[in-house]
């Protein structure tokens, strides 16, 4: 199954090329239906890959490279071509995200026949959704960064034409062009590192710049400044701060899309990349320890985002970007396998957690929970799947989320237990703000009483994708944590070449203290918004009505970068003034007027001045000669002669002077 990883990536493209050019546009469409035959046979052969992977006694590494051009070089003033790879590398992380990947992309597109069904574009809905899976599939097994980037930058295209998928409506349209531009700013980051990366090392091959660090090639200053570039790039990608603005507002597209991309595969591709490439920093401390801080400080502003929301999808968009930042923080601590693991696990249950958000809004088709409340009877699988969720990302043994969080909160407590204090409360809230949104989605009674009466649970093609990723949301965790085989699947040694970071104990009574108040934190929010007007929750909301403003204008973040845009606009403005009025203006249009009137000032010279000049001295000659004619024009033979002697007399006057 190695030899032939690479159909993993071509498959899904292949079908989307042939859904979008081999069938017609129909909301009875059969498209659907080859997306699907596709991802599960993507899916059983990653599964095949992955037990392969995990099979082997030693971290096994797999890699098959093919020559893909060669590019010409100068280098010391010689001239030769430089050859450039096309492979796949599988080891355990690729392996675990192909599975992951894979799983999500399929229960996915199983999902939508349900959520999209009578959509009027179903045909270019699902060649997006199995472009944007090969996409990321080939983001995942690539050998060489430069194909990573090209990858990366097809993921982008993808998420923009899905997040924007229903255009013609305003809100899609803003957040498809916001996501795409924001991410772009990162990427310019992480286009300048692959830059210095090539000229420092002369590669893009994974496997030797991971040889290249370990001798010694890149250290220092390149380094950090490689490290810092792609860790750019992750920011945009994986929403962390400061550019987390677009994730809240993508969730205007179709909540499977929320679901595929904004939870599980393209937000995770930059925690993928940092891990891809950890080699790197670990060669520089101080972009490992930047990746630590820009975690931290995501996970815990997103957290208190997130629990003054009530648009059900931006409460799970900021729970994506807190928990992206655990994973971002854990790499920067030195928690590799730790990062990796909360990657997996935050697929199953935060793409359930979508799908039921999905459920709920195709049930009573709002988001907004204030309008909701009492569906738990009336959505009971629904309700079920959500709450398994909810208890697996507020890290509730023994659920997938307890495992992942606490070998997460072990390697950050290791690294600084000042860090791990203000992680720590972004996990308390965690469980607070996901016991509020089921206690206003589902508990208490109906809010309005007409929405109520018309919900209804799902049809089996979407319960079922969420019944099945319940029971992997549950037993995940401890299968993967089982007798240390997640650190055996992502040993730090095969990420780079160097040694463990000294860990100092991390005390048991810690991490029960954390369960207790996670436990509480959960007492909390039941306590908080039971009732069917949660009466409490809003006396808080009036008496500290200046904090919930500021969380509800999320930190001002947005209307820094609007001002941003609008300063960026002025600025445009007045180059555009500039350039118009001065430039063309003064100096082109200028210089242009003043040749303009010196070739008239010398035409008029020429005609009135020198012209005139010539015709007066010809006119004076023809005069002078007229006159001379008829002077000597007497036929005198003599008088012939004797003008001859004179002009020769003078000739010779002249000879003599000289």
């Amino acid at each position: 199954m190695l030899e032939h990883v690479y159909l993993i990536a071509l498959i899904p493209l292949a079908a989307s090329l042939v859904i979008l050019f081999g069938f017609k546009e129909n909301p009875r469409s059969r498209a659907p239906y080859l997306g699907i035959a596709a991802m599960l046979w993507c899916f059983l052969q990653s599964c095949a890959v992955f037990h392969r992977v995990a099979a082997s006694a030693l971290p096994l590494s797999y890699e098959a490279n093919m020559e893909w051009f060669r590019l010409p070089v100068q280098i010391a003033g010689k001239a030769f071509a430089l050859p450039l790879q096309l492979g796949v590398l599988i080891d355990g992380p690729a392996a675990l995200m192909l599975c992951v990947v894979t799983l999500v992309s399929l229960m996915v597109q199983i999902y939508s026949l349900g959520y999209m069904h009578g959509d009027p574009r179903l045909r270019r809905y699902y060649a997006f959704l199995s472009f944007f899976t090969a996409s990321m599939l080939g983001l995942v097994v690539s050998s060489d960064l430069l194909v990573t980037f090209m990858c990366w930058e097809l993921v982008g295209v993808s998420s923009y034409l899905l997040i924007g998928f229903w255009f013609e409506k305003p809100g899609p349209a803003y957040a498809s062009k916001k996501a795409f531009i924001t991410t772009k700013l990162g990427d310019c980051g992480l286009y300048v590192a692959l830059l210095l990366l090539f000229t420092k090392t002369g590669t893009f091959q994974i496997s030797a710049l991971r040889e290249s660090v370990a001798h010694g090639y890149l250290a220092g200053a390149a380094a950090t400044a490689v490290a810092l570039g792609m860790l750019l790039g992750c920011i945009g990608k994986s929403a962390q701060w400061p550019l987390f603005i677009w994730l809240p507002d993508a969730m205007e597209g179709p909540t499977p899309v929320s679901a595929l991309i904004h939870a599980a595969t393209m937000v995770a591709a930059g925690i993928y990349l940092v891990a891809r490439t950890y080699f790197i920093y670990l060669a520089s401390p101080v972009a490992l320890e930047t990746a630590a801080w820009i975690g931290l400080i995501t996970a815990f502003l997103a957290a208190t985002m997130a629990i003054v929301a009530y648009d059900i999808k931006r409460v799970l968009a900021f729970s994506t970007i807190s928990q992206l930042g655990f994973m971002m923080c854990a790499l920067g601590a030195g928690g590799y396998a730790a990062g990796l693991f909360h990657l997996t696990t935050h697929a199953f249950f935060k793409s359930l957690l979508f799908l039921g958000a999905g459920s709920v809004i195709h049930a009573v088709h709002t988001n907004d929970m204030r309008r909701m409340g009492g569906l738990s009877k009336k959505m009971p699988i629904t309700f079920v799947t959500m709450v398994l969720a909810t208890l697996a990302i507020a890290g509730v043994p023994p659920f997938a989320g307890y495992f992942s969080k606490e070998l997460i909160l072990k390697a950050v407590y290791q690294h600084s237990p000042a860090m791990f204090f203000l992680l720590a409360a972004a996990a308390l809230l965690t469980a607070f703000y996901m016991t509020r949104l089921i206690m206003l989605t589902f508990l208490g009674a109906p809010r309005e009483e007409e929405l109520h009466q018309h919900a209804h649970e799902s049809p089996a093609s979407m319960t079922g994708p969420m019944m099945l990723l319940a029971s992997l949301a549950v037993v995940s965790g401890m299968a993967l944590a089982h007798a240390g085989f997640i650190e055996r699947l992502l040993p730090l040694s095969a990420a780079a070449p160097a040694e463990e970071l000294a860990a100092r104990e991390f005390p048991e009574w810690l991490g029960a203290g954390v369960s207790v108040l996670g436990a509480l934190s959960i007492v909390l929010g039941f306590l908080l918004y039971r009732g069917p007007a949660f009466e409490t929750a809003k006396a808080l909301k009036r008496r500290f009505s200046g904090l919930f403003e500021l969380l509800e204008n999320r930190y001002g973040f947005d209307a820094f970068f609007l001002r941003l845009v609008e300063a960026a606009d002025a600025l445009s403005r007045f180059c555009f003034w500039f350039d118009s009025q001065v430039v063309d203006r003064v100096f082109v249009d200028g210089w242009g007027l003043l040749t303009l009137i010196w070739a008239e000032a010398a035409q008029l010279v020429d005609s009135r001045l020198i012209d005139r000049t010539v015709d007066g001295f010809g006119l004076l000659s023809l005069d002078l000669g007229g006159g001379l004619r008829a002077l000597v024009r007497d036929g005198q033979v003599q008088e012939y002669l004797m003008y001859v002697a004179i002009v020769v007399s003078l000739f010779a006057a002249l000879l003599l002077m000289r």
